[in-house]
């Protein structure tokens, strides 16, 4: 009774004026701590005790606001559509995923006519020791690296040149033609990711055959005082130790974020107690953004850095094959001495502006986007000159515009990006080059009650100039991709169709020369054509109050596949040369399963499960491709108890499995690599609201284990991965 009438008093307040708005379960009663996002403003809010916050003075009333807790239904609203300031959130029993049944925003495209994925990256920092290996546990993804300094994603056995990566709108071009190079940042200052599995966008879709990866800042925060985090980690196993900072602030319609970052860690830790030498590394970061967040304008600057001094592990000469472990290992790590870099190794520095202008006026938005990339690697093989040094500069400039005709939404834009290589020494891998492409496109979107569907088109067109090689040639192409969903009674089906197109980079097209960082010679081909990719995704979704389940069967065929295969020569007796070949198609299927089962007895229990199969082939001959993912089955145990009063503050426990199949279906010159099982757990604790602490333990039964796509996998018949290890963390926000 006492909780009706203090809910009557708060919706008498909240009528009275304006700019007050409530978050209420179904029950009527408050609901504090709801994150509530103003999307086209990029500004978050958070409900207090009574479920009160304060919408925005003078905002466009074409807002799309979500409202997210955690345990119940997001909520995704138009500000125009609400005929009260009154919000309801549905407790939410079964969660597939991050976004699972549940209502959403995207930067990519609409989730019910796109295979979109979403995770929040808001305390990533805090609960794993690296950005890539939070993505790891999302069916279809995996990793190629060798220890936590060079880390790259797979999506479906795609990975490098065919996944584009883009940072708050800029696409990265931080090396991706070969796995030796990282991702090119850290989760400092990150708020979410956004992906797509396969050629599906057509907005960031230039040369994204395997998927792209939309990684997004943090919001702005709309607060009288400064609010942050302060936040440190380390990890046993890799001598890790790694410090974050975070700042809001906010006065008027002016915002400003700014985080820094520093992380360092020794060689990691093998089962068998030695170390992997050389696999330490550093990270320097720094960004921050401004803003102006008007009522139908807004405008963003932002600039980060990134510096990175990573070890090349595993780096010894002579045959692969022939090397023993003990050529690559230590028996010890004496600190502080083994956090200073060895040869061989990898300096890099990058450095990212953007400029971000949009526009809402009744239906229609206009965006301007603007960004400019700086990438410089500099590789030591043994002396202090270094064996590559090369400047990579990108600059992007997107217009957008997005517009509503009855039921349709459409959006149309034009995007151009130039991408200039530059070496600073001789005797080089890669010539100098340039390419400058332009891509045009509209996609429209229909979605009435439980029916929709989209249809999108884009032309891109790609020169590549080469002087050295006298090389100056156009790639063009014309793509599309169309979707069609149709929900009813907790059943959602979804069927999409999409093709893209790759054209080939001046690695494939001019290497040749020793690659020291793959520990290979590598010759390229200048008469590659380009990929063109076509993709068939199927999805089923059903779920009731205790059981979801989601099937995602595809088939994705790439005509003209580009390879770099391993031949049968050595260069000076040492290196394998390997050449880039172009096979007539590839051919990539498989399937994704995803369950989530929640007990009505425990009501805080979660059981999550997916099984990934997937197969790669060269249609010439049928054989298998190389570097291909086993099959996996992952599985997490989740115990949330944020709604209950624990001893010690105990926020969560979980569980977390995965078994990695045989894979025993190899390219020539692959090797076979056994299955695997990995058990690791998580405990979160949660003090005074404010400090959070986070103890977790990996490869608890210390596994010795080499994933069928590592880095390392050739070398002394597989290097192992990282043994037990003991990780901890804490973060005090403010």
């Amino acid at each position: 009774m006492n909780k009706i009438i203090i809910l009557l008093l708060l919706l008498c307040s909240v009528l009275s004026s304006q700019n007050n708005a409530i978050v209420t379960d179904y029950k009527k009663n408050p609901l504090p701590d709801v994150d509530i996002y103003f999307n086209d403003i990029d500004l978050l809010l958070t409900s207090d005790e009574n479920g009160l916050f304060i919408i925005p003075e003078k905002i466009s009333k074409k807002n799309i606001i979500e409202f997210y807790k955690l345990g119940y239904e997001s909520l995704v609203v138009k500000l125009e559509d609400c005929n009260n300031m009154v919000f309801k959130l549905k407790k939410l029993h079964v969660e597939l995923d991050e976004i699972g049944i549940q209502e959403s925003v995207s930067n990519l495209g609409n989730f019910k006519l796109i295979n979109i994925e979403k995770r929040s990256l808001a305390n990533n920092f805090s609960s794993s020791t690296s950005l890539v290996d939070n993505l790891n546990q999302i069916s279809g993804i995996n990793y190629i690296g060798s220890g936590l300094g060079i880390q790259k994603v797979v999506i479906r056995a795609l990975s490098g040149l065919r996944v584009v990566t883009y940072l708050n709108g800029m696409r990265i071009g931080n090396q991706e033609w070969a796995n030796d190079h990282s991702i090119g940042f850290t989760d400092l200052g990150l708020g979410k990711i956004e992906l797509i599995k396969g050629s599906t966008s057509l907005k960031f879709g230039g040369d994204a055959v395997g998927g792209i990866l939309y990684f997004k800042d943090d919001p702005f925060v709309n607060s009288k005082n400064p609010s942050g985090f302060i936040a440190t980690k380390f990890d046993n196993s890799h001598s890790l130790i790694g410090n974050q900072f975070g700042l809001k602030l906010s006065k008027n319609n002016l915002y400003f974020n700014l985080y820094g970052e520093y992380t360092i860690a020794s060689d990691y830790k093998l089962p068998n107690n030695d170390y992997l030498f050389n696999s330490r590394f550093e990270n320097q970061a720094l960004k921050f953004s401004l803003g102006r967040l008007g009522t139908k304008m807004q405008n963003v600057f932002r600039y980060q850095y990134n510096g990175d001094k990573v070890g090349i592990p595993a780096h010894a000469h002579g045959d692969l094959s022939s090397i023993t472990l003990y050529q690559v290992t230590s028996s010890n790590v004496d600190l502080p001495d083994d956090y200073d870099m060895t040869r061989p190794t990898q300096f890099i520095e990058n450095h990212l502006f953007t400029f971000d202008n949009n526009y809402q006026s009744d239906n229609i938005k206009y965006s301007l986007f603007v960004g400019h990339f700086i990438n410089n690697l500099q590789e030591y093989e043994k002396w202090t000159i270094p064996a590559f040094d090369m400047n990579l500069n990108t600059s992007s400039l997107k217009l957008n515009l997005d517009y509503m005709i009855y039921d349709l939404g459409i959006n149309s834009g034009v995007q151009f990006n130039r991408q200039e290589n530059i070496n600073n020494i001789n005797g080089r891998l890669l010539p100098d080059g340039l390419s400058n492409d332009m891509g045009l496109y509209t996609t429209i979107d229909y979605n009435k009650e439980n029916i929709g569907f989209n249809s999108g088109f884009r032309y891109d067109l790609k020169n590549i100039k080469s002087k050295e090689y006298n090389f100056d040639k156009v790639f063009h192409s014309f793509n599309s991709s169309h979707g069609f969903y149709f929900e009813q009674n907790n059943h959602l089906a979804r069927l999409t169709y999409s093709s893209s197109y790759r054209a080939p980079h001046l690695s494939e097209l001019f290497s040749f020369g020793l690659h020291h960082g793959t520990m290979r010679f590598e010759i390229g081909n200048r008469d590659l054509e380009i990929e063109k990719s076509h993709q068939i995704d199927f999805k089923y979704q059903w779920n009731n109050e205790h059981f979801g389940v989601v099937i995602n069967p595809f088939i994705q065929f790439i005509d003209n596949f580009i390879a770099i295969n391993p031949t049968d020569s050595l260069y000076s007796n040492i290196y394998r040369i390997y050449d880039y070949v172009q096979f007539k198609s590839a051919g990539i299927s498989g399937s994704e399963i995803n369950l989530h089962y929640h007990p009505h007895f425990f009501h805080n229990l979660h059981l999550e499960q997916s099984y990934t199969f997937i197969n790669a082939y060269n249609t010439d001959n049928d054989s298998p491709l190389a570097f291909i993912p086993s099959n996996k089955i992952k599985s997490k145990l989740n115990i949330n108890l944020v709604d209950h009063s624990f001893p010690l503050g105990i926020k969560s426990f979980s569980i977390y499995h995965i078994y990695s199949f045989k894979q025993s279906n190899i390219a020539e010159y692959e090797q076979t690599t056994e299955s695997y099982d990995v058990l690791n757990a998580e405990l979160m604790f949660n003090f005074f609201k404010k400090f959070d602490f986070v103890f977790s333990v990996k490869n608890i039964f210390n596994i010795e284990y080499t994933p069928h796509i590592s880095r390392v996998r050739e070398v002394a018949g597989g290097v192992p991965e990282v043994g037990r290890s003991f990780f901890v963390s804490m973060k005090y926000e403010f």
